[in-house]
């Protein structure tokens, strides 16, 4: 009887590759809060909104390819159909992942989504959520340029998440990735530490400040070993990451 080849290599596990940011449009739910944890731990930034008007808002902003819609009655955005559809108007590279109560007429599922769209029914499992969201992905257009940042020879690429130093490859876990790609947005700009910890944790990290500076020494750990500063201290006021220049090699105490 035939088989599997005893020799063939085994199948690596494929990684979840899910668009950022994801919008959620929809009220306050279990469901929501589990998926926006999940979502934040793969590095993808989440939006929430409840209403129509705050969602069109944050896609001027944000420009969010995957949206997570609650159609649950009791979750629901009042006028939701209309606000789907003002969404799609936005952007033509958009796929919606709906979520309806396990009732839900056929012609409300139908009237919702789209031939690119998914949609669950009845009790709403985070997992397959983050599996369908990752097929979504899959059936948009590819994104031709992702984000690149240069700051003296620091590079960061988001498209395939690659951070480089004088040619030098530097591994980052995802919370450092983001840590330094808004350093680097924001170059020459000393930023509080209140706002990296919203925009890098984007929720607030009560009585616990303190994780933004030991973030902060692991990035420059890596990205300044046996190299000038880049990231500096400002006493006060926040961080600072700027060019290095040679003379800055020796660090100044509590810099």
């Amino acid at each position: 009887m035939e088989g599997r080849d005893e020799h063939a290599p085994p199948h690596s596990a494929q990684p979840l590759r899910i668009s950022s940011p994801v919008l959620i449009l929809g009220g306050p739910s279990p469901a929501r809060n589990e998926l926006t944890q999940r979502l934040r731990s793969l590095d993808v930034k989440v939006l929430q909104s409840a209403s129509a008007a705050e969602a069109r808002q944050l896609q001027q902003e944000e420009a969010p390819r995957l949206l997570v819609v609650d159609a649950r009655l009791a979750r629901r955005a009042p006028a939701l159909e209309d606000a789907v559809d003002d969404l799609r108007s936005g952007s033509k590279e958009t796929a919606v992942l709906a979520w309806f109560d396990a009732d839900a007429p056929q012609e409300d599922i139908l009237g919702l989504c789209q031939p690119v769209d998914d949609h669950m029914v009845g009790s709403i499992a985070v997992e397959e959520s983050l599996r369908r969201l990752h097929f979504l992905t899959g059936r948009l257009p590819a994104q031709r340029d992702g984000e690149r940042l240069i700051v003296g020879d620091l590079e960061l690429n988001t498209a395939v998440r690659t951070v480089t130093r004088a040619g030098r490859d530097i591994d980052l876990s995802d919370t450092e990735f983001r840590l330094l790609r808004l350093l680097m947005r924001h170059a020459r700009t000393v930023l509080p530490k209140s706002q990296i910890l919203q925009e890098v944790w984007e929720y607030e990290f009560a009585g616990q400040a303190n994780i933004v500076e030991l973030y902060v020494s692991y990035v420059r750990k890596k990205i300044e070993a046996g190299m000038p500063r880049m990231i500096h201290t400002v006493r006060g006021a926040g961080y600072v990451l700027r060019p290095a220049r040679v003379e800055e090699d020796q660090h100044q105490p509590g810099d």
